[in-house]
């Protein structure tokens, strides 16, 4: 029989990763199964299109999205509130760009079926300083055109992964980062912000030594790690149950579970024999981080979080068209007080033109690729 220590190394080689396999357990849904085909056979739009919508980058995986289907044309998006991470994200801010990403694929899939969808944020007025029960956007489809939507970063919703692994030693190029900050330029009016990014080895080198810092501090914030363990699902079994958050999984999960040894408690201290494992794994990932993107924000309203978070799905989309990976490391923009010191320094360290807010640090690169997040099964986001 394998020794404690042993299984503890093989249970940390994979912290806060996606699900690794769509096979479940007995009867267990399938996690990853809304990745393939999403909408097909879907003869509502609205439909077909939320199939996409649920695919978007989220906060922890908490896939925090209610929809009513009103209407002939009509779609309406709240906030789950019980899917909220408030001890990181006190503001609801990285939550609402969540939303942001939903609705740039909820509007971008329509366009495969020739709609051209009009948006309105917050039709109920801005909820300050948190998102409560108001809608977060009424969304029409409006008539069916003549042409469908010829963006080729679309059919990359069913691709597009948050990539964790380490990067490979090269760098994007000038032109690269370049085409990325003109997909967002080219929302025009829609957005008032900017995306900036570095390639140069002693900025990112200094970038390496910043978002390492905000992991580790992060992870040693009693309630941070603990929002955070609270969304990790352990092994096949609870990744399929619950089709949501963080999934680990793998060998040495599987057999830890089997042996009955998965102690929760031990995983969730700093200092245990996985976590040394684990931060070592974190630390590779940071430090292999060949180049850095941002994207700002003029100004930090709910409505321009939802506008930073459009504006990173597209962005995201084409990088995985550009056969780019990419994986948001934000914490040290986050707002809990614990933070705030490293908030600072990031800030000082990406210099955002005056009035302009940060809302999403990436590290952008090169490597291999990664199995899909699990997702819940579309129906279940529909308010009954």
């Amino acid at each position: 029989m394998p020794s404690r220590r042993h299984v503890l190394s093989l249970l940390s080689a994979a912290p806060f990763a996606p699900a690794l396999a769509g096979c479940a357990s007995g009867n267990l849904p399938d996690a990853v199964a809304g990745w393939r085909d999403p909408g097909a056979g879907e003869t509502d739009p609205r439909r077909f299109a939320l199939a996409h919508a649920i695919l978007a980058p989220n906060p922890h995986n908490t896939q925090p999205w209610l929809v009513e289907l009103d209407d002939a044309d009509g779609m309406t998006l709240y906030c789950d509130l019980d899917r909220r991470i408030p001890f990181t994200d006190p503001l609801d801010r990285q939550i609402t760009i969540g939303h942001g990403c939903f609705l740039e694929l909820y509007r971008m899939s329509a366009g495969l079926k020739n709609y051209w969808p009009n948006i309105e944020f917050f039709p109920e007025g801005e909820p300050t300083p948190r998102l409560d029960a108001r809608p977060v956007a009424r969304v029409t489809l409006g008539p069916q055109q003549a042409q469908p939507n010829s963006d080729p970063s679309t059919l990359q919703i069913v691709n597009r992964h948050t990539n964790r692994n380490p990067y490979d030693a090269r760098v994007p190029t000038a032109e690269q980062l370049d085409a990325l900050v003109n997909v967002v330029v080219g929302m025009g009016e829609e957005y008032t912000g900017g995306v900036y990014w570095t390639n140069d080895e002693a900025r990112v080198a200094q970038g390496r030594d910043l978002v390492w810092r905000g992991w580790d501090r992060e992870q040693r914030t009693e309630g941070a790690a603990a929002e955070t363990f609270g969304w990790l699902r352990f092994g096949r079994r609870e990744i399929a149950e619950h089709r949501d958050g963080l999934g680990m999984s793998g060998a040495g999960i599987e057999l830890f579970k089997m042996l009955g040894q998965l102690n929760r408690e031990q995983l969730i201290d700093p200092d245990s024999s996985a976590n040394k494992t684990a931060t070592k794994n974190w630390r590779e990932m940071a430090m292999t981080s060949p180049a850095f993107l941002w994207i700002t924000s003029n100004g930090d309203t709910p409505s321009m979080r939802l506008n930073a978070g459009r504006a990173y799905a597209r962005l995201a989309l084409a990088a995985q068209d550009m056969g780019l990976a990419i994986h948001p490391w934000s914490q040290t923009l986050e707002e809990y007080e614990e933070m705030a010191d490293l908030r600072e320094e990031m800030r000082a360290f990406l210099a955002p033109p005056e009035g302009e807010t940060v809302q999403m640090l990436v590290r952008i690169g090169f490597a291999e690729p990664v199995a899909p997040s699990a997702r819940r099964a579309a129906q279940d986001f529909i308010r009954a």
